[in-house]
């Protein structure tokens, strides 16, 4: 179930470097040793963690602003989708959702909006 799993805020940077530094050294967040390429994992309390990836453009709320990590997406996005919400369609390069689900070198994730247009995702790892 959805609301079981651990949840993820996630933010964009135009300057990683910068970020981490500002997490670390002012926030004193610790970076994961699960960080990967143009990310940066900030592990966070209760299991929780932070999550700012590199984006040249500047930060606009066109973003996923929460993350639930999951270990079966397949049955959570069709739980969801039972329960009415509207996953978005998505093409980024060769990428594409298939069934409401993109798989990358990454992982599988899967868009949706809130009420207030937020993007949340859900997300398993590879």
């Amino acid at each position: 179930m959805v609301s079981n799993n651990k949840v993820s805020a996630v933010l964009c940077s135009t300057d990683l470097p910068r970020s981490q530094e500002f997490y670390e050294s002012k926030v004193g967040l610790r970076l994961s040793p699960a960080t990967i390429t143009n990310h940066l994992l900030f592990e966070c309390g209760d299991g929780t963690t932070l999550l700012v990836y590199g984006r040249g453009a500047p930060n606009l709320a066109d973003h996923t602003q929460v993350r639930f990590w999951s270990s079966d997406i397949a049955a959570d996005v069709r739980e969801l989708a039972e329960r009415g919400v509207v996953f978005d369609e998505l093409e980024i390069g060769e990428f594409k959702t298939v069934d409401h689900v993109m798989t990358s070198p990454i992982g599988k994730s899967a868009w949706f909006k809130d009420p207030d247009g937020n993007t949340v995702a859900l997300f398993q790892p590879k």
